[in-house]
């Protein structure tokens, strides 16, 4: 059974898998359930990863299979803290047909230069042939599917805005990013046909040859067109950016901040003030800020962060759900099957046995 078909059962029929270990190479992908999403191991053998990705073409161009956490967020690092961009090549293939549903705090633009692909968001589809682009805004959930018999091609770059901007709270960023970052108006662009959309298109080709050959000076080079880029969205979409924004980017930048906090301190008990003094404002203004962006408290998106990771061990372990309540910070197996029932709507072992015939069916399949 071919990878994508695997995955596509895995996502229609909430199934959940646990983790094959007679492999040679693992992939992961994600499993979205009502509310959470986490992450699954999925069998594929050196030659499965190879047609599924695709080699590396280039000497420079990185290629990497897509990793995601519990909240789809991509896990790979783009570029670095002193020069936080990447450029990549990224194989889509038609066999195994789509990539990992996922995003990332950097801004995405990538550029088609074989066959066809058909880029996916959240609520919608942009079918993105050879030669033309697609600009993906910061948070945005996508992934690339191919359209055709044979393996397609992208080359993308990815950027941190501060590369834009500069330091922070200066003019370039309150003027010209954080409005485009934020404006509902501007998550996805396709770059089809306008002559300001073939014009970014050859600049991001452009970038992908200069960082390629990597001769001295080459972060400015790529920094200068990135600007160029940005001067042609910003231009060419006035009537969006001017729009005043209603989260700027230091304070999406704080919210990760709590939420990394949250993500590793979930086992033990923390308290708002906790969560609060990793950023070093008030519990007041902590809570405003889940309010404001997340559209929920400090305290529910961290009981539903833990009941994310008690899924993955009720469904891949033999943990008693006592120990898997004191694993995932509940205190106490009561408490745990309460919150867990309440936004599952089952208990915790009827998830498990839920669990565990769906991963016997598919076995069998």
């Amino acid at each position: 059974m071919g990878f994508y078909l695997f995955c596509k059962i895995l996502l229609n029929k909430h199934i959940i898998t646990g983790q094959y270990n007679d492999i040679e190479l693992i992939s992961l992908t994600h499993h979205v359930l009502p509310k959470y999403s986490y992450i699954c191991m999925i069998e594929l053998n050196r030659n499965e990863i190879v047609r599924t990705y695709g080699r590396k073409e280039s000497v420079n161009m990185k290629f990497r299979p897509i990793f995601v956490d519990s909240n789809l967020q991509e896990l790979t690092e783009h570029g670095t803290a002193d020069f936080p961009m990447s450029m990549d090549e990224q194989q889509v293939s038609f066999e195994h047909c789509g990539q990992v549903l996922h995003w990332h705090y950097e801004i995405q633009i990538a550029v088609v230069t074989k066959g066809s692909i058909l880029f996916k968001t959240s609520d919608s589809e942009f079918l993105v042939r050879c030669g033309q682009g697609i600009f993906f805004n910061s948070g945005c959930l996508h992934e690339a599917i191919s359209t055709e018999d044979q393996n397609s091609v992208y080359v993308c770059v990815n950027f941190n805005p501060k590369l834009i901007s500069g330091h922070s709270n200066s003019a370039i960023q309150r003027d010209y990013v954080d409005p485009l970052i934020f404006s509902t108006k501007m998550q996805v662009i396709p770059l089809y046909s306008a002559d300001w959309h073939e014009e970014i298109c050859q600049f991001v080709l452009e970038m992908a040859r200069i960082n390629d050959a990597q001769q001295y000076g080459y972060e400015i080079e790529l920094k200068v067109l990135l600007c160029r880029i940005w001067i042609n969205l910003i231009k060419n979409n006035r009537q969006h950016i001017e729009i005043k924004a209603a989260v700027t980017f230091s304070e999406k930048q704080r919210l990760k901040t709590l939420q990394n906090f949250i993500h590793k301190n979930y086992m033990e008990r923390i308290s708002l003030m906790d969560i609060a003094n990793t950023v070093h404002i008030s519990r007041g203004e902590c809570c405003r800020i889940f309010a404001r962006i997340l559209h929920t408290t400090p305290f529910r998106y961290l009981i539903n962060y833990r009941i994310s990771q008690s899924l993955k061990l009720l469904s891949t372990t033999d943990l008693s759900v006592l120990e898997i309540s004191a694993q995932t910070g509940f205190g106490s197996s009561s408490y745990f099957t309460e919150c867990f029932k309440k936004e599952m709507l089952c208990t915790p072992i009827e998830y498990r046995k839920q669990a565990k015939h769906t991963k016997k069916n598919l076995r069998l399949i």
